[in-house]
């Protein structure tokens, strides 16, 4: 147990010291990166060295398919005049193999940007009593509004926003309780606020 336990936090908050599970970007606690950086690398990820992985490939079988739909779809896009349609002939696609490093740092996600608090802070948030988070979705074109409940919030800095592996967890602290609602999908964080009783977040997919 205390192996498993020792793989789980294995790293520290270069904020406020406290243990954090590799799988957080942003501490929990007092809300600074973990990651020093907010560069987004896709789908390729980065490794444990910092490194973005380069080669990805498609499952067996499905890349002979997606060739043969790439070729047709360079055959049709070659056909457009470049003058009605601003794109050039001979327009190539690639899918699989290696990616060019621009192509994965062209379009960095927006950095979340977390209120970091006091060691004193820290401590007070730990004690509180975690309760799952009610939430209010809503869809306006590619982005999507989350009004989560939290009785008690009034201010952003109460508001920490922790990027996961898998997904978004966002914590919001209050003098009684610490309110979770956890978002199990890959999100770019746009904005978020806080008013009388709950914390408006806009997302985009």
């Amino acid at each position: 147990m205390d192996g498993v336990l020792r793989i789980m936090f294995d790293k520290r908050c270069s904020g406020c010291g406290d243990k954090v599970e590799r799988k957080f970007r942003y501490c929990p606690w007092c809300g600074a990166s973990l990651k020093g950086s907010g560069d987004d690398f896709g789908m390729l990820g980065v490794d444990d060295d910092g490194q973005v992985e380069e080669n990805f490939k498609l499952p067996l079988g499905l890349n002979k398919i997606m060739g043969s739909l790439v070729k047709q779809l360079e055959k049709d896009i070659g056909k457009i005049d470049m003058n009605a349609q601003g794109m050039p002939k001979g327009f190539k696609i690639q899918i699989g193999g290696r990616m060019p490093m621009q192509m994965v740092q062209n379009k960095p996600k927006k950095k979340i940007e977390n209120i970091v608090v006091d060691k004193e802070e820290v401590d007070r948030r730990r004690k509180l009593k975690r309760v799952d988070a009610d939430a209010k979705v809503k869809r306006l074109g590619d982005v999507v509004l989350y009004e989560i409940a939290a009785p008690g919030v009034s201010d952003k800095r109460d508001v920490v926003m922790t990027e996961l592996e898998t997904g978004l967890e966002i914590r919001i602290y209050t003098d009684d309780v610490c309110y979770v609602k956890t978002i199990p999908l890959k999100v770019e964080v746009l904005r978020w606020k806080a008013e009388k009783g709950k914390v408006l977040v806009e997302l985009r997919g």
